[in-house]
């Protein structure tokens, strides 16, 4: 987790002037104002400590324990200040000059409902989505699948990030009973199995092994598996974590695949399935290179799925593309599976589509993007970063997908299908 100052100077700025406005309403309110506007003063003060406590304690040295506690705390500021967002929004236009005082008096009530259903709905997230799986099943049509693998199942899961779980391990306890209750062919995790160093894997070590399926268990590394979040004495430490957490993952009977791929054969027939360390944005250095994870994948012909935990390798710009050295995915894999976005742990689904703020930071946030023959996946995840809580629609998601071997159109001398 970041700060980004900028933003965070008008967002406490933004919250006096808020607090003030609402102190200054409450001292003039009919009934009980003092009680009003002392409690109101009170949780503000409250609320002021905590984020002040966020910014002082060094998040990148602190223990792990510490590390919870800062997400529990930036979660607990925003439900309080984003219904009082809400119901200040619903209540200032009550208090303009032509309204009267059952005017005020209605909007003040309308306001105060909103301002509890918002956060009652913030913390339903907390005891209703955060821990319920939901596992997307979807079949997905290639010309180019060889005959052998149609059918072939995948089950694709995301972001654990361990450290949210304090070492409980009863959620990923059931989240590995679902995905082998799916009996896959093959099991990929896209990456962010941690959140900050390797040693919070260490108390899921047993659990994560029971995880089977004939061709394994395949990951990639995320963004907060490279260490990027903690304090090192030196990057030879930080180095050293990283191949610390792929000797666990090794441990547990996963095949790492960082910069690599590995081919999957049924009878005469082979897929490739290339993994690259995950593609990060400023200020991290980049690592993806897709020519050094397949060299041959301007001249193989075989059916190819990409691992990558961020999706933005999907579709890169020029600039991008003078920095490393890669083509885009979107010409060359047939299936890219990502994750990483985590929906921004907040999904709305209103007749049967789907929109989340994530959308404003990410082109492809979450479900299933098509190019030409080229499809990419984003899986939501399943853990939690920066609050320790999901919204609304943002299950926990385990995807399971079935390849399916698509023939070629025949097409009529009008160009009109006739059969597949």
């Amino acid at each position: 987790m970041t700060i980004q100052w900028i933003p965070l100077i008008t967002l406490l700025v933004v919250n006096f002037v808020l607090d003030l406005w609402l102190f200054r309403k409450f001292k003039r309110s009919e009934r009980w104002p003092r009680l009003k506007s002392g409690a109101h003063a009170v949780l503000s003060l409250v609320l002021l400590g905590l984020i002040v406590a966020v910014i002082a304690i060094p998040r990148k040295e602190c223990d792990d324990a510490t590390f919870l506690g800062v997400m529990w705390a930036i979660y607990l500021y925003y439900s309080f200040y984003v219904p009082r967002y809400i119901a200040g929004l619903a209540w200032i236009p009550t208090h303009l000059k032509k309204s009267g005082p059952r005017t005020r008096r209605v909007g003040g009530i309308v306001a105060t409902v909103l301002g509890i259903a918002v956060f009652l709905f913030m913390w339903s997230g907390e005891f209703f989505t955060t821990y319920r799986i939901n596992v997307n099943r979807l079949e997905l049509e290639f010309e180019n699948l060889p005959p052998e693998f149609d059918g072939y199942q995948i089950a694709q899961f995301s972001d654990t990030h361990l450290v949210t779980y304090n070492g409980n391990t009863r959620f990923i306890d059931f989240c590995v009973d679902s995905i082998n209750s799916l009996k896959p062919d093959l099991i990929c995790f896209t990456g962010d199995l941690v959140s900050r160093h390797s040693g919070e894997a260490k108390p899921f070590i047993k659990t994560l092994s029971r995880l089977h399926a004939p061709d394994g268990v395949i990951s990639v590394l995320g963004n907060h598996d490279d260490g990027h979040y903690k304090a090192w004495p030196s990057a030879k430490a930080q180095q050293a974590d990283v191949q610390a957490l792929i000797k666990l993952q090794e441990q547990m009977g996963w095949k790492v695949l960082v910069n690599d791929h590995i081919i999957l054969r049924r009878d005469s027939s082979e897929i490739a399935v290339v993994g690259t360390k995950s593609f990060q944005g400023w200020p991290f250095p980049r690592y993806a290179y897709l020519d050094t994870a397949y060299a041959e994948y301007d001249k193989s012909k075989r059916f190819m799925i990409l691992l990558q935990h961020s999706p933005e390798q999907w579709k890169l710009d020029r600039f991008y593309q003078c920095r490393v050295t890669m083509v885009r995915p979107a010409d060359k894999a047939d299936l890219m599976l990502s994750g990483h976005t985590h929906a921004m742990q907040c999904m709305f689904t209103l007749f049967g589509r789907k929109y989340s703020p994530a959308c404003f930071k990410y082109e492809y946030w979450g479900g299933l993007y098509t190019e030409g023959d080229h499809k990419l996946y984003v899986n939501i995840g399943l853990g939690m970063v920066g609050m320790p809580v999901r919204l609304a629609s943002a299950y926990p998601e385990i995807t399971l997908i079935t390849l399916k071997r698509r023939g070629p159109c025949i097409v009529d001398g009008n160009g009109n299908k006739i059969a597949d």
